[in-house]
């Protein structure tokens, strides 16, 4: 049996067709946001077990911290639903630690088929994560160690993500706090699964609320340097938009580290 288990953030799901669909040859958790309450197992063919865990609450980081209370496996791996991996994805995460047994946690690449949200950077080598550059990650893209996340009790933030108040960061926050923890991350250059992106639960445009957002984000993840690392942010963003330039991007996220004093 695989030592991986892939933790999926999914939305009204009735069965274990996903992990068909998916290409999934490990064991699973299917955290599974619908109408309903319920738990199921079904165990595959191949000898693994799908666990599908059903809710009605709402909120990618609840989904996510629900699969986490699930897990099982030596390695486990975030997931979302649009994810299809390659057939040997268990071999490469189990090599992968292998390889780099300091490792914690192991940041793979993912193929985009049809991108509409920000571009992500592939890696190219096995490298070092470090606090000043781990927040360009998700965790979609990441395998950990399931013992070293729950003795620095890990768990995602509720305020961000697709079905929360604000749309995205609960995936850089949740990686920021593993590395203040003490936890070792490294990338792989290997590609693990495609991502079909055919929707975004939280990427509507380069919107006002978009940089407000991540102000929100900024006030959160660095209460000490927001009002210099606004000015940072804002200048890597100055071209996104045609609608919002350098000076109207800081005054939009100036208002969201305003609106995260005020919670």
């Amino acid at each position: 049996m695989s030592k991986v288990e892939v933790l999926v953030a999914c939305m009204h799901q009735s069965d274990d067709s996903l992990y068909t669909q998916m290409n999934l040859h490990t064991d699973a958790v299917l955290a599974n946001q619908c109408d309903t309450y319920g738990y199921a197992e079904y165990v595959q063919p191949d000898g693994n077990t799908v666990k599908l865990v059903s809710t009605k609450d709402r909120g990618v980081g609840k989904n996510r911290n629900k699969a986490l209370m699930y897990a099982t496996g030596e390695y486990i791996m975030c997931s979302d639903q649009d994810m299809i991996y390659v057939d040997d994805y268990a071999t490469i995460v189990e090599q992968a630690f292998e390889k780099c047994s300091k490792a914690d946690i192991i940041v793979f690449n993912l193929e985009y088929l049809n991108r509409f949200t920000p571009a992500r950077k592939s890696d190219t080598r096995f490298k070092r994560v470090h606090l000043w550059n781990c927040m360009r990650y998700g965790t979609a893209r990441v395998a950990m160690r399931r013992t070293s996340v729950e003795k620095a009790c890990l768990s995602f933030s509720t305020l961000y993500g697709g079905g929360a108040k604000y749309s995205s960061g609960e995936d850089s926050l949740f990686i920021r706090e593993a590395i203040r923890k003490g936890l070792k991350m490294y990338t792989s250059p290997v590609t693990v699964a495609k991502v079909k992106q055919e929707a975004s639960s939280w990427f509507c445009g380069y919107t006002e609320k978009y940089f407000v957002d991540k102000g929100v984000l900024i006030a959160n993840a660095f209460p000490v340097l927001k009002h210099l690392l606004v000015y940072y942010f804002a200048y890597g963003m100055r071209n996104l938009s045609k609608e919002f330039g350098f000076r109207k991007i800081c005054k939009l996220m100036k208002k969201g580290y305003k609106e995260y004093k005020k919670m």
